[in-house]
């Protein structure tokens, strides 16, 4: 017999609760033990991170163009640097639907928390590892008709500031008191997104603190002072349903 929450679980599934992000189906890896993690990610390890709620007014860029001091161009590729570890809020605008979420990033893995339907969901990613915890249960696997993995992976942003280094600067900005180049970046990005990216980068660090589109909107803080992401101390089933991962807009 299936338990509660396994049976909330596929009903959230089923009625699209999870659509965006992290559907029903195939499971990545056996997930069946997680014994591996000590919890802590268990509490989003966001630290305070009070000031990069998303609360901040978009700003908008003086229109110069900066120098290094030394009468060179502050170019995205020599400026623009993303270190292991951080943690960031995001607010997403996909397939209809906008979700907010909290997380961190560390060394390639990741962990999100975010809600729909008045349910509090975790989302671990670990190596080639999901997990999901909800409602008291915790599930191996990733959903069917949610976002892939790359969807929600900030590295793509480090990777899109690679691929275009001579971006010059549209100008400088602060955001919660802090000077900020600005960036706009124009092609297919993160997840797929067609149109301009606006890199807002920190000035004295060269740290993202911001990136935007028309559907997006990430806020970074915390850097290199984040805990590793662990698989949740529990005992976690395979996701209910089966087939292989579907991303998002898929039928």
């Amino acid at each position: 017999m299936e338990t509660k929450s396994r049976r909330q679980v596929l009903a959230l599934c089923a009625s699209g609760a999870m659509v965006g992000l992290a559907g029903c189906g195939g499971d990545q890896g056996d997930g069946t033990d997680g014994e591996t993690g000590d919890g802590d990610g268990t509490d989003g390890g966001t630290g305070d991170g009070g000031d990069s709620d998303g609360e901040t007014q978009t700003p908008t860029a003086t229109e110069t163009t900066q120098d290094d001091g030394a009468g060179r161009v502050a170019r995205l590729g020599e400026t623009a640097s993303f270190p292991e570890s951080y943690a960031m809020t995001a607010t997403i605008s996909r397939n209809g639907q906008t979700i907010e979420m909290s997380g961190r990033f560390y060394q390639g893995d990741m962990y999100w928390e975010f809600e729909q339907q008045g349910q509090q969901i975790e989302w671990y990613l670990v190596g080639d590892n999901s997990y999901v915890v909800t409602q008291g249960g915790c599930f191996s696997g990733m959903m069917q008709g949610g976002m892939d993995r790359e969807s929600v992976d900030p590295s793509a942003f480090s990777e899109q500031a690679s691929a275009n280094p001579d971006v010059e600067p549209a100008g400088t900005d602060t955001i919660d008191g802090e000077e900020v180049l600005v960036y706009e970046v124009s092609g297919s990005g993160m997840g797929g997104t067609d149109g301009t990216v606006t890199y807002y980068v920190l000035a004295d660090s060269g740290y993202p603190r911001r990136i935007e589109s028309a559907s997006m909107q990430w806020d970074f803080h915390s850097w290199g002072a984040v805990e590793p992401v662990q698989e949740p101390d529990a005992n976690c089933q395979s996701m209910p349903g089966s087939g292989p991962t579907a991303t998002a807009g898929d039928g």
